[in-house]
């Protein structure tokens, strides 16, 4: 397989937590998108020029991440299960994936591309803060009676989870919260977070 990606997108982070927690072997490629003639590469491949994107051996094309991860947990056997196999867990999973990337990921895009704007724009800013912080609130009350976000077991909407709560780990002070700061603790001792965190750690200080 090959996976097209950025290690600073959040839904490519969310793929490639899901990517090491199969213990999929897969062949990186980064593409930065803000290279126009990496742009017009990448599009050769996928027209739609969106990451993440996944070719499998086949030659098909696989977009989305949450589509990409309903692939793996359907092909390869080993390693998390991330999508449960009873009806009532699995739509409890795809629900808190689809949360995850509507109430935090697409307001955390909103959030950073106002503070990249003028100062106009603090009252936007402060409207997008109360919005991420309800929706913490609401996390944090799920977490009182959950070990991961879906039950005892790692899934699917914690690959879209904690992604986002990295975004906001330096603004937002997640150990305030009790059981977010719970979950964000055992989030950082897994392996597969881990590998995510230093590819992440690796990409800023080339940057720097």
């Amino acid at each position: 397989m090959d996976l097209y990606y950025h290690p600073l997108s959040r839904q490519s982070q969310k793929v490639l937590i899901a990517l090491y927690e199969k213990q999929a072997h897969f062949y990186p490629h980064i593409i930065d998108l803000t290279d126009p003639y990496a742009r017009r590469e990448f599009q050769r491949i996928d027209s739609t020029g969106y990451l993440p994107t996944l070719r499998i051996e086949s030659g098909e094309i696989i977009p989305d991440a949450s589509v990409i991860i309903e692939y793996l947990d359907a092909t390869i056997d080993q390693g998390t299960q991330l999508i449960p196999s009873a009806t009532s867990d699995a739509l409890q999973v795809r629900l808190y994936d689809r949360l995850s990337d509507t109430r935090l990921d697409k307001v955390i895009d909103n959030w950073q591309s106002a503070q990249r704007q003028n100062i106009n724009n603090q009252l936007r800013i402060k409207q997008l803060e109360n919005e991420l912080l309800t929706t913490l609130d609401s996390f944090d009350r799920r977490l009182a009676t959950n070990h991961w976000l879906c039950g005892d077991s790692f899934s699917l909407a914690d690959c879209a989870t904690i992604p986002c709560l990295l975004s906001l780990e330096t603004k937002f002070n997640l150990l305030d919260y009790e059981h977010l700061g719970r979950y964000w603790i055992q989030a950082t001792l897994r392996g597969a977070i881990n590998q995510v965190q230093e590819e992440v750690a690796l990409t800023l200080a080339r940057q720097a």
